[in-house]
């Protein structure tokens, strides 16, 4: 199989399991961010907004082998100018998106409506980087 093939199979198991919760309701604060990679690894729902789903993604990525150098949390504003936060992962120089707003996996820069802004590599997890 290959890493794009197992980034596409994460994805889609990632996104069936998956339902949107604002923060404030799901956790009683504005802003929580975790990873919900047990509960998947387990055929659970889950839970969450975008940061949950993003993380969720990395985290998963990581344990299947992929290199915390490849593997990214970025955050992007949507069409709407709302902040978004989702994961992407380096595969033979083009980063793809995992995103819990698209039920498929996506070539970032092939995605125009979405305005790049951070990231933040999992090798390096004390640094954010802004896009340019």
């Amino acid at each position: 199989m290959t890493k794009l093939s197992k980034v596409k199979k994460l994805h889609k198991k990632v996104f069936q399991l998956f339902h949107y919760e604002y923060d404030d309701k799901n956790y009683l604060r504005e802003e929580h961010w975790t990873s919900h990679a047990d509960e998947v690894l387990e055929n659970k729902d889950f839970s969450d907004d975008c940061d949950g789903f993003a993380l969720t993604c990395c985290e998963l990525l990581i344990r299947d082998g992929f290199d915390r150098s490849q593997v990214k949390a970025i955050i992007c504003d949507t069409e709407t100018g709302e902040s978004h936060l989702v994961c992407g992962v380096d595969i033979d120089e083009t980063t793809y998106i995992l995103d819990n707003r698209y039920d498929y996996v996506f070539d970032w820069s092939k995605k125009r409506d979405y305005t790049w802004r951070y990231y933040k590599v999992f090798s390096m997890m004390d640094k954010w980087f802004q896009v340019t």
